[in-house]
């Protein structure tokens, strides 16, 4: 869905498909809609996707960098979750580099007997994995500010090509034709006709007069509802008690 078919959906519903004369201008929508995207890039889950970015060593090396230790991403990352150094070989017999342990955990995991002491077995297992991580991966301090775009290397220089992993923006056209998006900014919309209407006051032909509040009210608690709604696919999927 372009942005154009998106304005032109949002003004039937708000005219009530050519019922009433009022609506809001197409740059107003367009406003409203680019001030729901920057939103919803940082709230929905939906609104992102994983990527990986990998630097390489040499850039780490170049004055321009030591001055700043700033490496500037692509303006499509919305946050950057983790930053970690690449080392060595894969050690399950493959020449690829590793990402993560999952190709030995998994191969421990689901190839190794669960006989004997189970308890004591998967206790020694899981020192183990933790080990094996330090043969993978080596995490790197970071900060990254979304404004900027800029992801700020704290501590030592690195030694080893660096890995990024981000989450991006998916395409605005793919954003437009979320559900959530659309009723969002719909609902965006009936609150800035209902604040619009409420500035004067005036009768339609037979008398008729437009309810600006109830509009406005419609549009309020359709954007608090889908918010609680986004909020709630975002709880934790655990939770750890101390005593």
């Amino acid at each position: 869905m372009t942005k154009a078919e998106l304005v032109d959906m949002v003004q039937r519903e708000l005219d009530v498909s050519f019922a009433l004369p009022s609506q809001l201008q197409p740059t107003e929508i367009e406003r409203i809609i680019d001030q729901t995207s920057v939103w919803f890039y940082e709230n929905y889950r939906e609104a992102v996707e994983t990527q990986y970015y990998i630097m390489k060593v040499e850039e780490f090396k170049k004055p321009e960098w030591h001055r700043s230790r700033t490496v500037t991403m692509p303006d499509c990352v919305v946050s950057v979750f983790e930053c970690k150094e690449i080392t060595g070989a894969g050690l399950l017999g493959t020449l690829d580099r590793d990402f993560a342990d999952n190709k030995l955990i998994a191969s421990e995991i689901y190839l190794s007997p669960f006989t004997g002491d189970s308890l004591v077995f998967r206790t020694a297992q899981y020192q183990f994995f933790d080990l094996t991580r330090a043969f993978f991966l080596e995490w790197i301090r970071y900060d990254y500010n979304r404004r900027t775009k800029k992801c700020k290397i704290l501590g030592r220089d690195p030694a080893r090509d660096v890995f990024f992993n981000t989450y991006v923006k998916i395409p605005e056209d793919k954003l437009y034709e979320d559900y959530y998006f659309m009723r969002y900014v719909t609902a965006k919309a009936k609150i800035a006709l209902g604040r619009m209407l409420s500035f004067f006051d005036y009768n339609l032909m037979g008398g008729i007069k437009i309810n600006a509040s109830e509009i406005k009210a419609e549009g309020e608690a359709e954007v608090e509802k889908i918010e609680t709604e986004i909020k709630d696919q975002d709880s934790a999927d655990y939770f750890s008690i101390f005593y």
